[in-house]
């Protein structure tokens, strides 16, 4: 899977020069931090930070309307923390190749600040799966079989996009991801033994995208 993501990540750079020969197009890395959280038929789940890093490319307009696809190596999970000493408290690890598509509004047509709203699906393909039980054993134990393989949701924010320099942009996304799927394989991944639960995250997110092709007339 980690080759797998090196090559997406590659595979969205490389195309882009062969897509359009405008410099409506830009491409870079991102990088950013997510709080994340299981919601759904479960209580007292507590948000567990982690990375989240990859690159992305991005289509906008001389107008108000763009797209950006991203792929991303992110880290969510959760923390189950209960005051009864007769339930396990645990730390649930669990990691995700993303690639959101997000549709992007840009609330000004050009200029060197451009803030834009953006709305999208988002599908993620687990890497993996690691549960600590803090009171039994302080060592991880892979539980990965207790997740499905794909997750899908719904990804929305806001982006702050600075001009940097000649055909450099540095942009500033607030995004939150909305698990639309059951993501328990089995009852070994909740505290209950039944139910569902979702991924919720929030992240922030920083990225830097360089210029791809010749520069619109436009923009010259």
């Amino acid at each position: 899977m980690k080759r797998s993501f090196f090559y997406g990540i590659a595979f969205l750079l490389a195309t882009t020069s062969t897509l359009f020969a405008q410099q409506r197009w830009s491409a870079g890395p991102r990088a950013g931090l997510n709080l994340s959280n299981f919601i759904g038929d479960v209580n007292h789940m507590k948000f567990r930070p982690g990375v989240s890093v990859g690159g992305f490319v991005m289509y906008s307009d001389i107008n108000h309307f763009g797209v950006s696809a991203d792929v991303l190596y992110s880290q969510k999970g959760t923390i189950y923390k209960n005051n009864d000493q007769s339930v396990l408290n645990y730390k649930q690890h669990l990691n995700y190749l993303e690639v959101p598509i997000l549709f992007r509004y840009f609330l000004n047509k050009s200029g060197n600040f451009r803030p834009n709203l953006f709305v999208g699906p988002n599908v993620g393909f687990k890497l993996n799966a690691k549960r600590l039980n803090e009171s039994i054993d302080p060592r991880e134990f892979d539980n990965g079989a207790a997740f499905r393989p794909i997750d899908l949701g719904a990804t929305f924010g806001l982006s702050l996009n600075f001009r940097a320099g000649q055909a450099k942009r540095l942009h500033i996304d607030a995004r939150y991801t909305l698990g639309l799927a059951d993501i328990a394989q089995s009852a070994i991944a909740l505290p209950t033994p039944d139910g569902n639960i979702r991924n919720s995250t929030l992240s922030l997110m920083v990225g830097y995208g360089f210029g791809v092709g010749q520069r619109h007339p436009s923009r010259r």
